[in-house]
């Protein structure tokens, strides 16, 4: 189990680092081509688009599986210990039925993607994959989250803001 997770969490980092490159890239090709030689990169605003669709939605499970996620806690630290555990127990079920009820939106919406056929405007992407894809990484989230609930899993890091 450990090699599978570590396999998804290898190719979901990939995913992202590639796709911040890319973008960047693009970027600073596209505006020297604009600028310097009156000759912008046709449909790169698209390709940063899907790019964007892929660095984000391959952050979310990261984030989760590692308990990254930005938390604001401030009268937890008041409760007792099996207070403040069953408040993380809470919030992983809301995240997971949150995380659940979007992947299964989302896959409602690649489906009606696809059918009928949409993409891009200027480069004629098909879009349905990338939706297709947003929807299995929210899955893979509310797997993340099903994970951090019945294993009551720590957040990564707590920094204290208060004192």
């Amino acid at each position: 189990m450990n090699k599978l997770n570590a396999a998804i969490s290898a190719v979901l980092k990939a995913i992202a680092v590639l796709g911040l490159c890319g973008m960047s890239l693009l970027t600073v090709v596209d505006a020297g081509g604009r600028y310097l030689l009156n000759h912008p990169i046709i449909g790169s605003v698209e390709l940063i688009e899907l790019m964007m669709v892929a660095v984000i939605f391959s952050s979310i499970p990261l984030m989760t599986r590692a308990r990254g996620h930005i938390v604001v806690d401030s009268f937890s630290h008041f409760f007792p210990k099996g207070v403040r555990r069953l408040q993380d127990r809470i919030a992983a079920l809301i995240s997971l039925l949150v995380s659940g009820v979007l992947a299964w939106i989302t896959l409602h919406k690649a489906q009606t993607t696809a059918g009928y056929g949409d993409i891009t405007a200027m480069l004629g992407i098909p879009l349905a994959p990338f939706v297709y894809f947003m929807a299995i990484l929210l899955a893979l989230d509310a797997i993340y989250h099903a994970v951090n609930l019945v294993t009551g899993a720590k957040h990564s890091q707590e920094v204290a803001i208060y004192d």
